[in-house]
């Protein structure tokens, strides 16, 4: 009997020793963010909208409010706060604070206090979305600086962070490249367009190149990576166990898009390799380039985001337009640029009421491999674009 209690006497002992031991947690990451208010549907226009979930790259924290809503009710406002365990954030949960203004920085410390994350939490009033995409308005991701990411301005002059790309996913395989090695990044061929004082409008573009994605991309059988940028965001945490959930498409809308136009430059890349890496003989890679408009509910009303694998099938679609047959044209800075201009057509009529409530969102997708997606392609496959812009009815 007194063999085995000091048997287990030693076993628990090893257990403290265990938990002990157990390094402190170095995740500072805020999760999700609610805003606590008496009545949110006198500040948003629905409830969900007082929610955000956060995702692993993300920095700015925007509510999108009503675009008439009295700012003074910002004053005062209590978030409550989901951080990684074990972490602390200043200021605190629940603490009321003013948001009228610019937004309010938060700064999350994790358990072992060696690393720290700050967010900056917004509240914006949904404007319609800049219809013009002239893409020169791009900066280096602020944690790390290792990848580039886009945005723009409303026409207030409001940021609005709504470009994706899938850059943070490529991290994770090829964490050593450098910012302008990314499969997506800025690009100083510009298409030769004036204003109506003869000024060139344009001083970037955006470079689009599907890449390799090194051993560790062969390892998890994502052997490439298209370059790719698009209105939604792109979840890192989901991008190695589902990568068709990553992307996660479209804006909301208050206007019915009509139009989508552009220009573009393309090369393929001379080899066009399957999932596994095997050359499919006979077939050339292709860029993708499209506008989708869908119903954001479900009829529950349920909130709808489109995925990489429903974008173009999804039964919520309301309206398409997507480029076919493009050229070969080459991507030097002599080669020619070519345009396009594509009616987006309607398969259901426009509902204007929830027009006005932002029932609709609005994707826009560029790709440097049609079936990028699918980790099909050919390395160095390469989409230039440039001044490319929706315009609404």
């Amino acid at each position: 009997m007194t063999k085995r209690l000091f048997a287990l006497f030693l076993v628990c002992a090893a257990l403290t020793s265990c938990i002990q031991d157990e390094p402190l947690n170095s995740e500072c990451d805020i999760e999700t963010c609610r805003v606590v208010m008496d009545d949110p549907l006198a500040v948003f226009y629905s409830e969900s909208d007082a929610v955000a979930s956060v995702l692993s790259v993300d920095t700015i924290i925007a509510f999108s409010t009503r675009e008439k809503a009295n700012r003074d009710l910002l004053k005062s406002v209590a978030l409550e706060l989901q951080i990684t365990p074990g972490a602390t954030v200043v200021p605190a949960s629940g603490s009321v604070q003013d948001f009228s203004g610019e937004g309010v920085h938060y700064t999350v410390t994790s358990q072992d206090g060696r690393w720290k994350r700050t967010y900056l939490v917004r509240f914006v009033p949904k404007e319609s979305l800049n219809p013009k995409f002239d893409f020169e308005d791009v900066e280096l991701e602020p944690n790390k600086q290792k990848y580039y990411q886009w945005f723009a301005y409303d026409n207030s002059g409001v940021r609005q962070d709504l470009w994706a790309t899938g850059n943070s996913g490529f991290a994770l395989s090829r964490s050593s490249a450098k910012p302008m090695e990314y499969p997506t990044i800025p690009w100083e061929d510009v298409v030769n367009v004036y204003d109506d004082q003869g000024n060139p409008v344009s001083k970037k573009s955006v470079k689009l190149e599907t890449c390799d994605t090194g051993g560790f991309g062969a390892m998890v059988n994502m052997r490439l990576a298209a370059g790719n940028l698009f209105l939604g965001t792109f979840d890192t945490a989901n991008a190695l166990v589902d990568a068709m959930a990553a992307t996660r498409f479209g804006v909301p809308v208050n206007r019915f898009p009509d139009r989508f136009r552009g220009y573009y430059k393309f090369k393929p890349g001379a080899r066009f390799q399957d999932r596994a890496g095997k050359t499919v003989e006979g077939v050339v890679d292709a860029p993708d380039a499209y506008a989708v408009l869908y119903r954001n509910t479900d009829k529950d009303g349920n909130p709808v985001i489109l995925k990489g694998d429903d974008v173009l099938t999804h039964a919520n679609i309301v309206a398409m337009a997507r480029v076919e047959n493009f050229l070969h044209t080459g991507v030097e800075p002599g080669d020619p640029w070519k345009y396009f201009d594509l009616e987006l057509e309607y398969k259901e009529d426009k509902n204007y009421e929830l027009l006005y409530n932002y029932g609709y969102n609005l994707t826009v997708v560029f790709s440097s491999s049609v079936k990028g997606a699918e980790f099909e392609g050919a390395v160095g496959s390469i989409f230039l674009v440039d001044e490319a812009e929706i315009v609404f009815e």
